[in-house]
């Protein structure tokens, strides 16, 4: 007698799953293909869009794809022309702008020093020196006369080697430039560490600093030259148009932050007040106030008392 074989449960369990693994492959690959095929192939100026057309995105998602990207191209584009027209405004009869960005160049100008020093010549210890003692004190006084930084004066001066740097005083005391000099050469530098103060304006303001009475040239025997004019440095707000002279060193302060201590005291200030004058009591019996006339006192003592016997 034979036997007819029988598959078990478990193994046609497996071999449905299988069919339906197979089945969901295909139908996803043809989905995707369905969904995202491109054009298959370019030939000369033609272009086979035979898989676009039978895509469910077709031509038209083709086109939303790339009206997509050409205005992010686009959005790209004018943001760049928005910046070379932003910083082309900036540049204004080659001024520096205000931005923070420029403050190491707009703040610091170089120069040099010049004098005839005849038939003697220049000292070989220096041609070119910083004054001393009261002499400079006396030349930076009269340099800095009016000269505020943060509302407060610029009076302080000393010198370290070759380097001169001004400051203010008191509770803000604060560097507010420097002087470099070169003594051989007459080379200098002037860098502003922090603001001076100028009329807050739109407009271009500016103050003039003369720090030639500053500086000296030596002959070899030791004989000194003054140098007028050799160190004038024009500071500016970094606003407006400004005129620069030639010959000046400019500088625009415009972006310079200010960067000393901040000790300043409450600017509330407390006025006395005023003592209130005295008025007297006024007296029941004359109407008038208390005072010490004789007459007052005199018509006050007159008045007839209710209190006086027959």
């Amino acid at each position: 007698m034979s036997s007819v074989g029988s598959t078990s449960f478990f193994t046609q369990d497996q071999n449905w799953f299988t069919s339906q693994s197979s089945t969901s492959a295909t139908a996803l690959a043809a989905t995707t293909t369905a969904l995202f095929s491109t054009p298959s192939s370019t030939s000369g100026t033609s272009t086979d869009t035979s898989g676009a057309e039978s895509s469910l995105l077709g031509s038209i998602g083709l086109t939303m794809m790339n009206a997509s990207t050409g205005a992010a191209v686009l959005a790209a584009q004018e943001a760049s022309d928005r910046t070379n027209a932003a910083n082309a405004t900036n540049v204004k009869t080659g001024q520096p702008t205000t931005s923070a960005l420029n403050v190491a160049s707009q703040v610091t100008v170089s120069g040099s020093l010049s004098a005839d020093f005849g038939s003697t010549g220049p000292s070989d210890a220096g041609a070119y020196q910083f004054l001393t003692g009261s002499d400079l004190q006396a030349a930076f006084k009269a340099a800095m006369t009016g000269q505020q930084s943060n509302g407060a004066p610029i009076d302080t001066v000393t010198v370290s080697g070759n380097t001169l740097t001004a400051s203010t005083s008191g509770l803000n005391a604060h560097p507010v430039f420097t002087l470099t000099l070169k003594p051989n050469s007459g080379l200098y530098t002037f860098s502003l560490d922090n603001p001076i103060d100028l009329k807050a304006s739109r407009l271009d303001q500016s103050t003039t600093l003369d720090l030639s009475g500053l500086m000296q040239g030596v002959e070899a025997n030791g004989a000194t030259i003054s140098l007028p004019n050799s160190a004038v440095i024009q500071v500016h707000n970094g606003t407006g148009a400004s005129s620069e002279s030639a010959g000046v060193g400019t500088i625009h302060e415009g972006g310079l932050a200010y960067t000393g201590p901040d000790n300043t005291p409450p600017t509330t200030t407390t006025t006395p007040a005023k003592p209130t004058p005295y008025t007297p009591p006024i007296n029941p019996l004359t109407g008038k106030g208390y005072s010490a006339d004789a007459g007052a006192a005199a018509a006050t003592f007159g008045a007839t008392s209710v209190l006086t016997l027959a």
